[in-house]
């Protein structure tokens, strides 16, 4: 028996022959109850189709290959004359009685101009994907279902909608003449909506037939930067047809604007599909403005009416149903994983445990670091050994960062030290309660014990999981001797690298096991801190990388040094022209230190033991005995084998050091030799590595057996284990406390007087030199701020200085001073000495004494005298760059003659001038000259290029990836 067919239906698909389902889709027009009567099959490519079962049926069928570029241009080829069309994707197979039922639903009602089907899937007829579209004006669609959500009848009930897509819908041919026919510009994404909502504009209903029902492939919703840049420029495009004039403009601007950002914003959650794709849809966006000008005269024409607003959705409608969809996806989720009763109860309980270890180890930590350096409280601040006093606020560490000169005595070519940017924020902070970078430090020594002791409790979740064990690893790390003597002798470096190795030696391990980016994002990071406090670790952690990307032939392992490279890289440029002795040297001044005996070095206590040697000696051997007995046990065998790999390197390292100077020991004029802190620090680390490997899982293998020497050995190494902090910790107490037992002293006062603390803030930018008797001569020191600075260590004096001073007493002594900028001279201290001294300064021409305090006798320089000068004249000055309104002549400043200094007039850079030491440019006509050093790593695109490079890690680091 033959179906009735459908009088006046045209059936129009389109997609291209290619289509692993348009045969599919052509056999259920051909068995559906009605049947349309002609169909125009719009081929997108040049290939043939099986249309027999079409034939079959007498359904008249016409190919047409337009060159089209979208599907509202391949439907518009595919009109003819007829009362009905019903559009088709080639992936949207209609059931049997679809047809029949969108018709007779049409033929109800002559307001009717569209009528859609439900849209369930394509291999699963139960799944619901569409039924009629909810959206906002801005075209946002409303998600109205879950993904699987089955059909269980619960939207049936809907008609009237806001739009129906265009894969399966039946359009009344007039009206869809009458509303401009389809916008030529979109599809497959967009195209159902805004046809829908200028049919409804017209006065039209637009319906959706729950019982009409089309299997629908989705082909084109590829998880593509293509695709979900068309879904995007679509969304955008109807938005701006659909805006007041008023507001288009700026709403495309907006677009425009908001396209890279929302880009860079997919990128930081590892969303790089869809961030291409935001870029993708604005370009279209750009592209389709023309086009986008004719849909907004096409829905202005066919407007009649706006009543269909109350069908359009709300933001918070969208907002409210994705965090409906959000919650219940999760609370599913939740309960496929739940484990059961007894097991979330024991989880509860250990996290319970865990939470009280790490809060008693930080408590205790804390204390440790209070009671180190409470005496040093009033003074709030500390100096002596690797440590002086820096009044830096957190923006002149900022500005130091990007420059590429250090303003120390006459200046050189330099950097700031990395370790000092990342003391930033906590300066910053500081700097809420007057204070600057001296009190910045001094705070974070005083957090050192409890930062150490968590970060090594937050790394040995790798290797042991008892709550106990692990606080007993924090608290040893955290009262190491390696740390304590870095404390002591005012080692920041090794001190932020004692902190922060755990976590980088457990960052790189977690990255060995998986290859999750997240893994290797955190041990950039780490592998960042340790450059900052250590420069040549980078070397080191680059050789493990570039090991690791062979072995695992994965090159994202060199990733992990790319941002801490770019972090130091300065430090790394100035370590690589002055090798070897740059391999250990460590931030912060040089300083010299009196050597104990092998076994106290090997120890962790460089310079020697003061108190308790023997049981302090005892400990660290029980310690290393413990990490022997270790290598006899099977379990965690690798890690232990992982430790003393480490012990080797430090041991190694060690060694390096203590043949190494690493400079002038300003203080007493002698050469500093190298700190051994990191190597001792990364020797520890590998004796702690060892011990935890080899306590995992020992009290159940104790349990196994009766009392035996092998319990006996256990016990004797548990006991030492857990006297070393105890030990380490009162004995480093007591000798901190003694005199001359540490290096580490309170941050002096005011060190210069009042007059030259104003000249050196004033734009002059007075220096003031201090000046000191010694065997046979003076010791000069050039200072530009309150004392010698931390962050602007070098060269403070120099061949200059020195001729300078071998003209004291003479009568041009005060004009070679001025030259230097320098205003005030400082005598400090008392003696025969100092009052010769006194009375050569007093017999100079242009020097004259101004008075005497406890910081010592001072001098004024009675000519004129400031960084930048023409003649006598004393002109306003930066710290580094100068911006002068200058008269014909010779300009000079005051710093060390650089070929990257330059000085530009009008845009013309001036010629230089000759001077025996100084920059000197020949000014020919008056006018604003600009004075700045560029080149090297303080040019403006490095810096910018250092900042993305270690921003980039934000997205490499997130341990969670966009779905």
């Amino acid at each position: 028996m033959t179906s009735p067919t459908a009088g006046g239906i045209l059936a129009v698909v389109v997609g291209p022959s290619t289509s692993e389902h348009l045969s599919r889709t052509l056999r259920a027009v051909a068995d559906g109850t009605r049947a349309p009567d002609r169909l125009n099959l719009v081929l997108l490519d040049d290939g043939d189709v099986d249309t027999r079962a079409l034939e079959a049926r007498g359904i008249d069928t016409t190919i047409i290959r337009p060159q089209a570029q979208t599907s509202g241009e391949a439907y518009t080829a595919g009109l003819a004359d007829s009362e009905w069309t019903w559009l088709l994707h080639a992936d949207s197979a209609p059931a049997p009685d679809c047809l029949a039922d969108l018709h007779r639903v049409c033929e109800s009602s002559k307001m009717i101009a569209a009528a859609g089907p439900k849209q369930v899937g394509w291999d699963d007829p139960t799944e619901l994907l569409e039924v009629g579209i909810r959206a906002t004006r801005s075209g946002r669609r409303v998600p109205e279902l879950d993904p699987g959500e089955r059909d269980q009848g619960q939207f049936d009930t809907r008609d009237d909608v806001l739009a129906v897509g265009t894969a399966g819908m039946l359009l009344r041919t007039a009206a869809l003449t009458d509303a401009g026919g389809f916008d030529p510009a979109l599809g497959p994404f967009g195209d159902g909506l805004e046809l829908s909502r200028r049919l409804r504009a017209g006065g039209h209903r637009v319906v959706v037939v729950p019982s009409a029902a089309v299997r629908h492939a989705r082909a084109s919703f590829a998880d593509t930067p293509h695709s979900f840049g068309r879904r995007r420029g679509s969304q955008m495009y109807t938005a701006l047809q659909r805006a007041p004039l008023p507001v288009a403009p700026l709403l495309f601007l907006i677009y425009m604007i908001l396209s890279p950002l929302r880009a860079l914003a997919r990128l930081a959650i590892k969303d790089t599909v869809r961030a291409r794709g935001e870029l993708w849809a604005a370009l279209e966006l750009l592209r389709r403005s023309r086009a986008l000008l004719a849909a907004r005269r096409r829905l202005a024409r066919a407007t009649v009416t706006r009543s269909y607003r109350s069908l359009e959705a709300t933001h918070k409608d969208v907002v409210e149903n994705r965090s409906d969809i959000r919650k219940a996806r999760k609370e599913a989720a939740q309960l496929r994983s739940l484990p059961p009763a007894h097991v979330r109860r024991e989880a509860a309980e250990r996290r319970a445990r865990t939470r009280a270890s790490a809060t008693a180890l930080a408590l205790l930590g804390l204390a440790l670091g209070l009671a180190g350096f409470a005496p040093h409280l009033s003074a709030f601040g500390l100096s002596g050994g690797g440590l002086l006093p820096d009044d830096s606020s957190a923006g002149d560490l900022l500005r130091a960062a990007t420059s590429s000169w250090t303003p120390a005595g006459d200046g050189h070519p330099g950097h700031l030290e990395p370790i000092w940017i990342l003391a930033v924020p906590l300066t910053w902070l500081a700097g809420y309660g007057g204070g600057a970078l001296t009190e910045a430090i001094y705070l974070f020594f005083m957090a050192a014990p409890m930062l150490a002791g968590l970060a090594a409790f937050r790394a040995s979740g790798m290797i042991a999981s008892s709550p106990v064990l692990r606080f007993i690893l924090g608290a040893v790390w955290a009262a190491a001797p390696p740390l304590l003597s870095s404390l002591a002798a005012g080692s920041a470096g090794a001190v932020l690298l004692h902190i922060v190795l755990p976590l980088l030696v457990a960052s790189l391990a977690r990255a060995v096991r998986s290859r999750a980016s997240s893994h290797l994002g955190s041990a950039a990071w780490w592998t960042l801190a340790a450059g900052a406090a250590y420069p040549a670790a980078l070397l080191g952690i680059a050789v493990f990388a570039v090991g690791a990307a062979i072995v695992q032939r994965r090159a994202a392992w060199l990733w992990v040094v790319i941002p801490g490279t770019a972090f130091s890289g300065p430090a790394l440029w100035s370590l690589a022209k002055d090798l070897p002795e740059s391999l250990v040297r460590l931030p912060g001044a040089v300083f010299t230190w009196d050597r104990g005996s092998r076994w106290e070095i090997l120890a962790g206590w460089p310079r020697g033991l003061d108190v308790a040697g023997p049981i302090l000696l005892g400990a660290a051997a029980i310690v290393a005995v413990a990490a022997m007995l270790a290598l006899l046990r099977v379990r965690r065998a690798r890690a232990v084998r992982i430790g003393w790999i480490l012990v080797g390197l430090g041991g190694a390292l060690t060694a390096v050091a203590l043949t190494q100077s690493v400079g002038i020991d300003q203080s007493a004029l002698v050469e500093g030799a190298a700190w051994p802190g990191p190597g001792l620090s990364l020797l520890w680390l590998g004796l702690l590595v060892a011990v935890a490997g080899g306590a995992h899982g020992l009290r159940a293998d104790l349990s196994t057996s009766g009392l035996s020497l092998r319990h006996l050995l256990v016990g004797a190494c548990a006991i030492g284990v857990l006297a070393t902090p105890i030990a380490g910790s009162a004995g480093w107490l007591v000798s901190v406390h003694g005199e001359g037992s540490t290096l580490v002293g309170d941050a002096p006062g005011t060190r210069i007087p009042a007059v030259a603390a104003k000249n050196a803030s004033d734009p002059t930018r007075g220096r003031t030199l201090e000046l000191s008797p010694t065997d046979g001569g003076y010791r000069a020191e050039l200072w530009r701020g309150d004392g010698p600075q931390l962050t602007a260590r070098g060269q403070v004096g120099g061949e200059e200085l020195a001729a300078t001073l071998a003209r004291l007493g003479e009568d041009d002594f005060a004009e070679r001073a001025a030259q230097h900028a320098i205003t005030v001279i400082v005598v400090p201290g008392e003696g025969s000495d100092v009052e010769d001294l006194g009375i050569l300064l007093d017999g100079t021409d242009s020097v004259t004494r101004v008075t005497t305090s406890e910081i010592g006798t001072f001098w004024r320089v009675d000519v004129p005298s400031g960084r930048v000068m023409q003649g006598d004249a004393v002109l306003p000055s930066g710290t580094v760059d100068a911006r002068v309104d200058a008269e014909p002549g010779v300009l000079t400043l005051a710093e060390r003659d650089d070929p990257r200094w330059t000085a530009v007039q009008d845009g013309v850079e001036l010629a230089r001038a000759e001077d025996p030491w100084r920059a000197a440019w020949q000014v020919e006509r008056p006018g604003t000259v600009e004075i700045t050093h560029e080149g090297g790593f303080g040019q403006w695109w490095v810096t910018l290029l250092r900042v993305l490079l270690i921003a980039g890690n934000i997205t490499v680091s997130l341990p969670w990836r966009a779905r």
